[in-house]
């Protein structure tokens, strides 16, 4: 079971449950939160979603496992699971409920794709996060997108080509989590804040994230096309030669040998 649900005071709590691997997006993980947000926009059972993570740490990208998989795979088997991501943040994105999303220790690679998406953050000062891509030889390309809306340009180019780690202290600095929190009270801070929103109009909730998205929309859209080339970019690094070596380099707790005459 890739996901945990509970429920109470008009918010769902919905958990990554692969602890063992720190949450890592794995395809049947993409698949069931893709059904999730498919199957419950409409329904009155909740009016908030919670999302964090099973363990000591929220998230910490797309499985590297799978992405190795790459290498044997068609360039039409590597397009569609790039296609997944691009519907899970899609399906995220545009999701009618307000989400808050609650990072424990801290979230790296595609999960900060998750994390630009939530319409709001929450996280401790000392949470690590990292857009590890360049490091492994492969291209944030699926996430790209909804970070430059979130941060704008310039900061998601130092952060995407620096593959730095940066504090939770800096990540809300950056715009890109909202509320910071002491690590003992995150929970019931988070929990505080959903049950407090979903007090509110539900019909109200739904028309001003619509609003506010369309808005945000108009500023940096996020077309099937782009979307597609985007699907593209992941799909050629997963086969490309840097991208085998980096992810092979990472399992075998060893530098890198990039080809430098690309």
């Amino acid at each position: 079971m890739t996901l945990i649900k509970k429920f109470g005071e008009g918010v769902c709590y919905l958990k990554l449950n692969r602890p063992e691997k720190r949450n890592a997006l794995n395809k049947g993980m993409v698949v069931d939160l893709i059904r999730f947000f498919e199957e419950t926009g409409q329904t009155s059972q909740f009016k908030v979603l919670v999302i964090s993570g099973s363990g000591d740490f929220f998230c910490a990208g797309a499985d590297l496992e799978w992405m190795k998989e790459g290498a044997s795979q068609s360039m039409d088997e590597n397009l569609e699971d790039a296609r997944l991501f691009n519907r899970l943040y899609e399906k995220m994105d545009n999701y009618p409920k307000p989400i808050i999303l609650r990072v424990d220790k801290g979230a790296y690679g595609g999960a900060l794709g998750l994390i630009a998406c939530a319409d709001i953050v929450t996280t401790t000062p000392s949470a690590q996060f990292l857009f590890s891509e360049v490091q492994l030889g492969l291209i944030p390309a699926t996430i790209a997108p909804y970070i430059v809306k979130r941060i704008g340009l310039p900061l998601a180019k130092q952060l995407m080509l620096m593959a730095s780690k940066f504090s939770g202290t800096e990540a809300h600095h950056f715009q890109l989590v909202s509320y910071l929190f002491p690590e003992e009270s995150l929970s019931v801070k988070t929990r505080e804040l959903a049950t407090k929103m979903a007090k509110n109009s539900p019909s109200a909730l739904r028309l001003t994230k619509g609003l506010v998205n369309r808005l945000g929309n108009s500023i940096v859209p996020i077309t099937e096309e782009v979307q597609e080339h985007c699907a593209r970019l992941i799909a050629e690094a997963r086969k490309s030669e840097d991208g085998q070596e980096g992810v092979s380099a990472f399992f075998e707790k060893r530098k890198a040998n990039w080809n430098d005459k690309q």
